[in-house]
């Protein structure tokens, strides 16, 4: 009877020795990036000139028109990677919306954005297609940190040297943004 009081305990201890506590991140804490996939975000940007008929001609509106589609598509890719702050208000005055603003704020910083293509319609809106690749370091990054803390402890990282050609290469970059 005795000897039962002490192998019971012994052996629930040893068994609870042997369970993982926590948590498992393998055995270098990187486990997440390698059964992760990466994921390319793909966005378009538009941009037009006012006037259809006469701004067609004018080289200098359809460069602007041509850059305003290139900008709209970098905030487009900002705000599917790190979201869009919304601040609003209204105004009721008995019981009637008086006042509706909304406004948005995006601030990031992207790197490793590819152009993909620039298309001009015939009603005259450039379209930007862009497409960035989000890697597994960066997925499992955003997976561990506080939404709040994303843009400042989640950077994009750069692509690695065996990603595919084309891609910006880390080796020997000084700079830590890019913007193509």
């Amino acid at each position: 009877m005795t000897l039962r009081w002490i192998l019971i305990p012994l052996l629930v201890a040893s068994l609870a020795a042997c369970a993982p506590v926590g948590s498992y991140r393998g055995g270098d804490g990187n486990r997440a990036d390698t059964l992760l996939e990466p994921i390319t975000v793909r966005v378009s940007g538009l941009g037009t000139y006012e006037d259809v008929g006469a701004d067609r001609s004018n080289t200098r509106k359809r460069l602007m028109a041509r850059r305003a589609s290139q900008l709209d598509a970098y905030r487009n890719l900002v705000e599917r990677v790190y979201g869009t702050v919304v601040y609003g208000s209204s105004t009721v005055n008995d019981f009637v919306l008086r006042n509706d603003t909304f406004r948005t704020y995006v601030d990031s910083y992207i790197r490793g954005a590819k152009l993909v293509a620039v298309n001009e319609h015939s009603d005259g809106v450039f379209e930007t297609v862009m497409e960035l690749k989000l890697e597994p370091r960066f997925r499992a990054c955003v997976a561990r940190v506080a939404d709040s803390q994303v843009r400042d402890l989640c950077p994009i990282p750069l692509p690695q040297e065996n990603d595919s050609v084309g891609d910006i290469q880390s080796k020997g970059v000084d700079s830590l943004y890019y913007l193509e």
